[in-house]
């Protein structure tokens, strides 16, 4: 699984994406949300637009976006919408769950 942000770091302000809000604290990734990653079981990478661009290309996705890769196949997992609307962490980790769950 990946996640991929408009925006790196723990930055807070308004230029911030809501992924990195939500799963970033100024000191770096949240325990929660890195121990939740770990017991998805799946491998993750975290790349931020450019990075995601460099390797997939551009106009395959809107940022912030979380996609998993099955086979060859890459598939969305959450919007940039969705995310968007999530005002927690505990938002965020309900929907991937639910989403991983339909995929695998």
């Amino acid at each position: 699984m990946k996640d991929y942000s408009s925006k790196t770091g723990g930055s807070h302000s308004k230029d911030s994406c809501n992924l990195t809000a939500i799963t970033y604290s100024p000191i770096g990734m949240k325990k929660d949300w890195k121990r939740f990653i770990k017991e998805l079981d799946m491998p993750a990478r975290f790349l931020n637009r450019n990075e995601f661009s460099s390797e997939v290309g551009t106009g395959l996705t809107t940022f912030p976006t979380i996609l998993v890769q099955v086979g060859k196949d890459i598939l969305q997992v959450a919007s940039t919408d969705e995310i968007n609307r999530c005002q927690c962490l505990e938002d965020l980790m309900n929907l991937v769950q639910q989403r991983v769950a339909s995929i695998g």
